[in-house]
């Protein structure tokens, strides 16, 4: 899931040099639907009560819709290091809340482990930190919200339904409303239809989308929110090895020290109840 969720970042990269416009949202949205709906189509049960429904379609909104479109608007007016280290406050966020309307009780380690965890991420990207509207950095902030409620959302109310056809539903009920965001914020560009685009879409709607999704739903339903969430911190840390590889971005010695740091909070996370 780390790894699929890393790729995007990358990926993303690529796909902005042929549109800035959330017609990238749109395609990502709709080709994790497609997928996820021909992968595990036999998972796939429709909601009984209008009640059911309805939750479906408010955890589609905070983890599909909310999360993507405020990201991905935040993003365009902030370095791709404050991106990273704003939405991976993520982790903090979703074990706070989980304490809060969860019940999750957790000890004194394992919140060091979350806070070194962070501050590892803040030290790989501190060089490149440059905040160029407190806007966007607010909606960046508003989408980690978003993404940690829908995470206890789903233990609260969702955890009945199997991950992968729990999955497929909220993409699917994300999808009319992602697309009238689109129109709303400057229309579809039909001159997307490019193949090598649609084949970053298409990794980004399947792998890193709709079976990074699925993974996650599986997790979080047999796992607490406190017994997880820092090991969410390998998504941007893997980015940037990715980003080096892939895109011929240098590793500084102040990159590793961050993945040190990092390296020890998760492993304090995940040692300590």
């Amino acid at each position: 899931m780390a790894f699929f969720w890393a790729l995007n970042y990358v990926m993303v990269k690529f796909a902005y040099a042929y549109d800035l416009s959330s017609s990238i949202l749109l395609m990502r949205v709709l080709y994790a639907s497609i997928f996820s709906s021909l992968i595990f189509i036999r998972q796939i049960k429709l909601p009984k009560s209008p009640l059911e429904h309805l939750k479906v379609f408010i955890l589609a909104n905070l983890n599909i819709t909310g999360f993507f479109s405020l990201w991905f608007f935040g993003e365009t007016g902030v370095s791709a290091a404050v991106t990273s280290i704003v939405i991976y406050s993520y982790p903090i966020l979703a074990t706070a809340f989980s304490y809060l309307f969860l019940g999750d009780r957790f000890g004194a380690m394992k919140t060091l482990g979350l806070i070194l965890g962070f501050a590892g991420l803040v030290i790989i990207f501190i060089r490149s930190i440059n905040v160029e509207n407190l806007v966007d950095l607010i909606m960046l902030l508003v989408a980690a919200i978003s993404w940690a409620i829908g995470t206890v959302f789903y233990r609260k109310y969702l955890l009945g339904y199997d991950s992968a056809g729990l999955n497929t539903l909220q993409l699917l009920y994300a999808l009319p409303v992602v697309l009238l965001i689109s129109l709303f914020t400057g229309g579809i560009n039909i001159g997307l239809l490019q193949l090598k685009f649609n084949l970053i879409m298409i990794y980004m709607g399947s792998f890193g989308t709709a079976i990074a999704y699925f993974i996650y739903l599986y997790l979080y339903r047999k796992y607490k929110v406190s017994s997880i969430s820092a090991y969410f911190f390998l998504v941007p840390a893997i980015s940037v090895v990715l980003a080096a590889v892939l895109l011929k971005e240098p590793i500084s010695a102040l990159t590793i020290a961050g993945f040190a740091v990092m390296s020890a909070g998760i492993f304090l996370s995940g040692s300590f109840k």
